[in-house]
Parts: C-alpha cells; structure tokens; sequence
C-alpha cells in the first residue's frame, strides 16, 4: 500500500479527543479468551471428585491421568518489547515551540508504543491465536475504516491463518519502532506515523527455520484511543540455518 500524503494526512483528524489510557499487556493477558473447552468447567466437582475415587479403586493409584490436562503444546507467550529509537515532531505553522512540540511527540510515542507491542505479540508470537489462526486480538488495533483492508492482509500481518499447521514455535529476535507525529495548527497530536522493524525466529513443524521480517509503517489518529487508519507492511521472510547449540569442550586426548 501507499503512504498517505501530508495533505490527507492533515484532514483525518481536526479535533484531538481525551488523552487515551495506555494499553497494557499485562491487563490484556489476563483478559484473553481461554482455549479450554467450556464443557470442561461444566462438570461440577463433585462428580468429578467422584470419578477419580473410583479410578483410584479400580487401578490401585497407578498411572493416573490427570483431568483436564494440557494438548502437550507450550502455551507460553514469549516476552518482546520494541526499542523505541525517536520521536520527532513535524509541525504545520511556522514559528511553532520545536521544544514543546517535541516533548509532545515523545509522548504520543510512549502512548502507541504498548499497542504496537500487543499488535505484533498477538499477530506472531502468542501461540493460542496463529496455532488457530484466529487474529481479532490484531484487528482491534485498527480503526473501522482501515479494518477490512487489515482482514484482506492478514497474511502479511500475522504469522498466517494455517501457521498452527506449518509453525511448531516462534520466538522474538528484535524490533524497533521510530515516530513522526504530525501537529495541527493548534499544536495538537493530528498524526502518527510509526516506522516499524520486527524480526523473530520460527521453527517449523518439518524441523526447518526461518527468519520472520515485518517492516512498514503505521498511520494512527486518536479516536478516543490511537488506532491505526492506515499502513503500508512488507514481509521479506527467509530460510535459516537450524539455530547451533554452544559448542562444548573436546574432550582431552589420552
């Protein structure tokens, strides 16, 4: 996709609302839909507790299985923060407080920041959305008019909709993020254009690697909360080389 000119970038938002509340990981995880059937938590625990008296009794305690106990696949999100590098202001009058405006702009950074963190854990590295390929935890961070676009490149997005069939793990490697934000004559937050870098390893379900690439940019307007309006997302992903364990000692000759 092209990037947005100034002009159009200028007329998307003419009124600045209330300043958004940070999005948090943390609350966002504890919010996240479980993967557990829902007929499991159906079953009161007294019947349950009486189905496992009984199994104790008929084997004698041995080799018990475990009620409710997990697929064998790690669940496990992968911490990943980015690493902010700058933010720059890009004023629109002339005469304007480059000082002001630039400590505005960092702080239009620290408020996206979050969410571009949450966009590309949920979109590669949380493993209850690409083993299911089910990304609306991603498509929550764009604005409506953005959102069927974001849908139509879900590919390019997100680890993909068959991932769970072709991705054992995936683990971060880096990322980097750079703002420019746009003021209004007012000297109001209008827009934020966020440069982007993600990488991360992926096994595959074949034993093979490859190395995941994701740059682009992000347009953001604040709509009671930054969403994203528009965006502009290359992939260049490639094979790697198996990861190599640390080389141990030789051992002495005699």
């Amino acid at each position: 996709m092209h990037c947005l000119p100034e002009a159009t970038l200028l007329r998307v938002l003419s009124n600045r609302t209330s300043p958004p509340v940070p999005a948090n990981r943390t609350e966002r995880a504890s919010q996240k839909k479980r993967r557990t059937p829902i007929a499991l938590f159906a079953i009161p625990a007294a019947i349950i507790a009486v189905v496992v008296v009984v199994i104790l009794v008929v084997s004698g305690g041995a080799d018990i299985p475990i009620i409710g106990g997990g697929n064998g696949q790690d669940d496990e999100v992968p911490p990943f923060d980015f690493t902010v590098k700058k933010s720059l202001a890009v004023a629109t009058v002339v005469d304007a407080d480059t000082a002001a405006l630039t400590a505005a702009a960092e702080q239009v950074g620290q408020e996206i920041t979050p969410t571009i963190d949450d966009l590309f854990t949920n979109a590669f590295l949380d493993p209850t959305n690409w083993r299911e390929g089910d990304y609306e935890e991603v498509f929550a961070a764009f604005a409506s008019e953005a959102l069927p676009a974001a849908q139509e490149n879900v590919e390019t997005l997100t680890l993909g909709v068959t991932a769970g069939d072709l991705f054992e793990d995936v683990e971060p490697d880096k990322g980097s993020l750079a703002f420019n934000v746009l003021f209004d004559p007012e000297a109001q937050p209008d827009t934020a254009v966020v440069t982007f870098h993600f990488a991360a390893i992926g096994e595959r379900t074949d034993g093979t690697f490859v190395r995941l690439v994701s740059d682009g940019q992000f347009f953001l307007v604040d709509q009671g909360g930054w969403k994203i309006t528009a965006f502009d997302v290359t992939r260049t992903d490639r094979k790697m080389q198996p990861l190599s364990p640390s080389p141990s000692a030789s051992p002495s000759s005699s």
